[in-house]
């Protein structure tokens, strides 16, 4: 609408027209912004070096652990490149539908796997196996990654999900160009690698920085360690309960626990058959030899992941010790470790014992890597960035018009329609980008207001499709 025709409008005209924007923008719907949003980080890059790196206890920094370290040369944690890794990880472009990211399958409050037997792909689909908790991902000496190591290195293994068709359905060339297509991915990168350019090489490199850095090392039993020694640790300094002890008795004598879960991070060296299933069939695990091998994982935090064996078959600790006291089964390929004169091994555990060992590993669980904003989700809502571009600004408008009325493209306070309250949206946010969101969410109120025009243009819109709907 021109000014023109503004002023040469009748007053009954006007206020038919004002009494629509109204009714459209005043509503009480609560303004948020549309996935998947733009990330919040603060001013100062975080540390993840300090960490991950120069914060590591001793027991971690060297000797037994650090021994099972895979992190390579050519892809050192960088601060930097862990920060642009953990916005990979939370955002939702990574998959076909803008719907997923990869913590939609490895929660922080799970210790970065899924409770659910299976995880939910991009289109309803279900995983093949179960996802395995993150932490301490940096210590598995051969470097492979998934159930069945599939994926040579953790750089490899990071860019699969993304790519698969169940899990995030994205293609990588698509990908990059969408990131590219962001105010704030150019940004990341630069700080990253030295120039602004997303590749998927690079992609895999910071997603791989941010995984590594998951070190899980301030539980009970590491301030037992500190006490102690990582051959013997100082329970009763740490506060440990009789019935912990107990259990830590039984995981490093007659349980056998600590010959697959190694170190004083009870992580896993190598991968191992069971005695799951007597027929390993139905899943042949690692290939080769595919005989029902699996990965070990690290038992920091498992009290948290409520799914266990990958294939989430167990729900809780209690039911993993029961399998341990009197389920293993026989089958060829059994562990050795496993076994009593050719015969699995049967604890057959007391229900005090079973009680104690499952109390044990609850001291395995750090809470404050559970909680540690170094890993959490940074993205926040930037209402009225309908091109989900980091900015609000007039191309955001015209995604605004060409959506109006319509279920799809602009609906920011997600009420399902493109209406004038998402015009609102946008024009409290006007000049907005994702660097203001570091600091307040709610900065909207000192941004400029749009232009009179784009407030009449907006209105033209609103009353022209008042009319088609009233035709109709």
């Amino acid at each position: 609408m021109s000014f023109a025709r503004w002023t040469t409008m009748t007053r009954l005209r006007r206020i038919e027209l004002f009494a629509l924007i109204a009714a459209a923008l005043c509503g009480p719907r609560s303004l948020q912004a549309a996935s998947p949003g733009v990330p919040a980080l603060p001013t100062a890059t975080a540390d993840y070096v300090k960490y991950a790196i120069t914060d590591l206890p001793t027991h971690f920094a060297s000797g037994a652990v650090a021994s099972l370290k895979n992190t390579p040369p050519t892809n050192p944690i960088t601060n930097a490149g862990a920060t642009l890794g953990r916005v990979l990880f939370y955002d939702e472009r990574l998959s076909h539908s803008d719907g997923l990211s990869c913590s939609s399958c490895h929660k922080q409050e799970n210790d970065f796997s899924d409770p659910a037997t299976k995880s939910v792909g991009f289109e309803g689909g279900l995983t093949g196996r179960h996802s395995m908790g993150l932490s301490n991902g940096a210590y598995y000496a051969n470097g492979k990654f998934f159930w069945n190591q599939r994926a040579n290195t953790l750089e490899d293994q990071v860019l699969m999900p993304i790519q698969d068709p169940v899990e995030m359905g994205t293609n990588l060339t698509q990908l990059t160009a969408e990131l590219s297509a962001t105010t704030f991915y150019p940004t990341l990168f630069q700080n990253a690698f030295g120039t602004p350019e997303v590749t998927s090489d690079r992609i895999s490199k910071s997603l791989a920085q941010f995984v590594r850095s998951m070190v899980t090392y301030q539980s009970k039993f590491d301030a037992a360690v500190a006490a102690g020694s990582p051959t013997t640790p100082n329970y009763a300094a740490a506060g440990y309960t009789q019935q912990e002890i107990d259990g830590a008795g039984l995981f490093h004598g007659a349980g056998r626990c600590n010959q697959c879960h190694v170190t004083a991070a009870q992580i896993g060296d190598a991968p191992r058959n069971i005695g799951l299933d007597a027929d390993n069939s139905a899943d042949i695990g690692v290939n080769p030899p595919g005989v029902g091998q699996f990965k070990t994982p690290s038992l920091r935090n498992a009290e948290v992941r409520d799914g266990y064996m990958h294939d989430g078959r167990f729900t809780s600790l209690e039911q993993v010790v029961e399998f341990y006291s009197t389920g293993i089964q026989n089958n060829p390929n059994l562990d050795a470790r496993l076994k009593v004169g050719g015969q699995p091994l049967h604890l057959n555990l007391t229900a005090t014992q079973k009680a104690a060992l499952v109390a044990f590993l609850k001291t395995l669980t750090d809470q404050s890597f559970l909680s540690n904003e170094l890993f959490s989700d940074p993205f926040v809502q930037l209402a009225g960035d309908f091109d989900n571009n980091g900015a609000v600004d007039g191309n955001d408008l015209a995604v605004w018009k060409t959506a109006f009325g319509s279920t799809n493209g602009a609906d920011a306070d997600g009420d399902g329609d493109s209406d004038g309250q998402d015009y609102l949206a946008w024009q409290r946010n006007f000049g907005l980008t994702w660097e203001d969101m570091a600091t307040s969410v709610a900065a909207a109120a000192a941004v400029p207001e749009p232009s009179a025009a784009a407030i009449l243009s907006m209105a033209g819109v609103a009353l022209a499709t008042f009319h088609r709907r009233r035709r109709a």
